[in-house]
C-alpha cells in the first residue's frame, strides 16, 4: 500500500479532482482556468531568451532578430542592450512573483494568453471550476475569452514584440469526471449555487464592443477569488453531500469575523466553524479512502494478514533506504491500527479505513502525505478567506479581503439590483453557509452544526449587534452600501460596467 496513491486517489473518489498539492494557488488556478476558457497557449521562448541575465547571455551573443524587435533597441551598444534586457527581466521577474513562475514553463501577466504549458499544479481542480463556469447559462465564458485574448495592458504592450510570432499551442481540455461517490451537480448539491454565482458575476464583467480595449484585471481576479472561494466551500460541504447517514439541511457555517478582534464570543465561533470545515474535509476524504481501499480488494485482508505483512515490513511501500525507518513506520501503523475503532462497523476493513485515514491526516508529516484539509486550508489563506495567514499561522478565522468578499456579493446580487443588508446576510447564509448576523436563522444554523454562540462581557448579542455591524461598514467601504436615516441599509450594485 502507498499511502500518497490512496490519498490521492481518496481525494479524486470524494471531490473529483486530486487536493493533496501544498504548492497549490490562485493563480495556478488562473493559469490553467484561462488557459481551458481559450483552448490554446502562446510558446514565450523568445521572450525568456531576451529576458535571460545578460552575465549568462550577453547582448553581442544574442541572435539578430532580438535587436530589431522594439523601437527603443535599434542601434543600441550592447551595453546599452544589456541595461534594456535588465530593466524588461526585473518588470518581468515582479510579475512573475504575482503570477506563479517554474523555472522555463511560465509567462508573465494574468491580463494575457501567455500561461503556463506545464499545467501540473492546479489541472485537475481547474478543471472543475472550467466545467462549473460551462455549466453557467451565461456568457462569461466569452467574456473571459474577450478579455484573455486582448493585449492592451502596458505589460503585455512592452512584452509583445517577443511573443508575437510565437507558436500556438493548442490545449485540449479534458472534460472532469465526476467523484466516485457521487455527482456534484445533483438537485440540492452546493455546486449548483456556484453555477448561479458564476452566472450572475458574469453580468458585471465588460462586455467586448468589439473593441480592443477590454483588458480589466479587476474581473479576472473577481473571477479567480470566486473560484478559490468556491473550491472551499465545495470540499467543506461534499461529506454532508455523500455520507450515508441524513444530511444536515444547512451549508457548513462560516462565521466572518467583523468585530476586529480576536478574543470575543463570534472570534471564538468563527474558529469552531475553521475547525468544523477542516473535520468535514477529512470526513469525506475518509469515504474517499474507504472507496478506494475496497476497490483494490483490501476488504478481503483479515486481521491476521494485516499483521503479519506489518510485522514482515511488508504493508507499506515507503519511500525510505534505511531498513530501521522502514521498520518504524510499520510499527507506527501497526499501532494506529490495532488502536483504531468504528463504533458502528468494528470490522477488520473499517479499522482498516480508519487506521489508513488516521496515519494519512495524523501522521502527514511522517508518512510525507499532504491531504485535502491541508490543501484547502492553504488555498483559503492564500486566497485572501482566512486570516491569519502562513504556514505556521494559528487560530485562524474567516476575514475575507476586500478583494475576495467583492466576488462573492456580486455573485449574489445582480447589476442595478437593491436588496436590504439582512436580505444579502440571509442569501449569504442560505446559498454558502455564510454567517454574519442579522437574520433569525443564524443561530439556529449553528446549532444545527452543534455551534453555539455566547454573550459576551459587553452585550448579549455580538452576532447580530457588534459583527453585523462590522460587516456593514466593510460593504460600505467597498462602495455597494447606503445608509438611510431610518436605520436601514440597502445593498445595490451599478447597472452594467462600461
Amino acid at each position: 500500500m502507498k499511502l500518497n496513491d490512496i490519498n490521492s486517489e481518496a481525494s479524486e473518489a470524494a471531490f473529483g479532482f486530486k487536493a493533496t498539492s501544498s504548492s497549490l494557488k490562485p493563480v495556478h488556478l488562473a493559469q490553467v482556468v484561462f488557459s481551458n476558457v481559450l483552448e490554446s497557449t502562446y510558446e514565450a521562448d523568445d521572450l525568456f531568451n531576451f529576458v535571460e541575465k545578460p552575465g549568462n547571455a550577453p547582448s553581442s551573443e544574442l541572435a539578430e532578430k532580438y535587436h530589431d524587435l522594439f523601437e527603443s533597441s535599434r542601434n543600441l551598444s550592447d551595453e546599452q542592450m544589456d541595461n534594456l534586457r535588465l530593466k524588461m527581466r526585473k518588470v518581468l521577474d515582479n510579475d512573475n512573483a504575482l503570477y506563479a513562475s517554474t523555472p522555463t514553463y511560465t509567462a508573465m501577466t494574468g491580463m494575457s494568453d501567455w500561461f503556463i504549458h506545464n499545467r501540473t499544479v492546479g489541472r485537475t481542480p481547474s478543471r472543475f471550476i472550467h466545467t462549473v463556469i460551462k455549466n453557467s447559462s451565461s456568457d462569461i465564458g466569452q467574456k473571459l475569452t474577450d478579455q484573455l485574448r486582448d493585449h492592451h495592458d502596458a505589460v503585455s504592450l512592452l512584452f509583445r514584440p517577443l511573443v508575437i510570432d510565437g507558436e500556438r499551442d493548442n490545449i485540449t481540455v479534458s472534460p472532469w469526471k465526476e467523484p466516485a461517490l457521487g455527482d456534484a451537480f445533483e438537485d440540492q448539491k452546493i455546486t449548483n449555487e456556484f453555477v448561479d454565482g458564476f452566472g450572475t458575476l458574469s453580468k458585471h464583467l465588460k462586455d467586448s464592443n468589439g473593441e480592443h480595449d477590454l483588458n480589466f484585471a479587476r474581473d479576472l481576479r473577481r473571477t479567480i477569488k470566486f473560484a478559490g472561494f468556491m473550491i472551499y466551500v465545495y470540499m467543506a460541504n461534499r461529506h454532508n453531500e455523500i455520507r450515508e447517514d441524513k444530511s444536515k439541511d444547512e451549508p457548513v457555517p462560516l462565521v466572518l469575523n467583523y468585530t476586529g478582534n480576536s478574543d470575543n464570543p463570534v472570534a471564538d465561533v468563527s474558529l469552531e466553524s475553521f475547525r468544523i470545515v477542516g473535520s468535514e474535509i477529512q470526513l469525506a476524504t475518509r469515504l474517499g479512502v474507504r472507496h478506494v481501499l475496497d476497490r483494490k480488494g483490501y476488504r478481503d485482508y483479515s486481521k491476521d494478514e494485516i499483521l503479519r505483512e506489518i510485522e514482515n515490513n511488508n504493508f507499506l511501500e515507503l519511500n525510505r533506504r534505511r531498513t530501521e525507518k522502514i521498520r518504524q513506520d510499520h510499527e507506527k501503523f501497526e499501532q494506529v491500527f490495532r488502536a483504531s475503532r468504528d463504533p458502528e462497523k468494528d470490522s477488520t476493513f473499517h479499522r482498516l479505513v480508519d487506521a489508513v485515514s488516521n496515519v494519512i491526516h495524523d501522521f502527514s508529516n511522517r508518512f510525507d502525505t499532504y491531504t485535502p484539509q491541508s490543501t484547502a486550508q492553504t488555498l483559503a489563506w492564500r486566497a485572501g478567506l482566512l486570516k491569519p495567514r502562513g504556514n505556521r499561522a494559528n487560530k485562524r478565522r474567516f476575514r475575507p479581503d476586500p478583494e475576495m468578499l467583492e466576488p462573492i456579493i456580486l455573485s449574489v446580487v445582480g447589476p442595478g439590483q437593491e436588496i436590504s443588508l439582512q436580505e444579502l446576510s440571509n442569501e449569504l447564509r442560505e446559498r454558502y453557509g455564510i454567517i454574519v448576523g442579522g437574520t433569525e436563522q443564524d443561530r439556529a444554523h449553528l446549532a444545527q452544526w452543534d455551534v453555539r454562540l455566547g454573550a459576551s462581557a459587553a452585550e448579549s448579542d455580538p452576532l447580530n449587534n457588534q459583527n453585523y455591524d462590522g460587516f456593514r461598514r466593510t460593504v460600505s467601504d467597498l462602495g455597494y452600501a447606503d445608509e438611510y436615516a431610518d436605520g436601514v441599509t440597502i445593498i445595490s450594485t451599478p447597472e452594467g460596467e462600461a
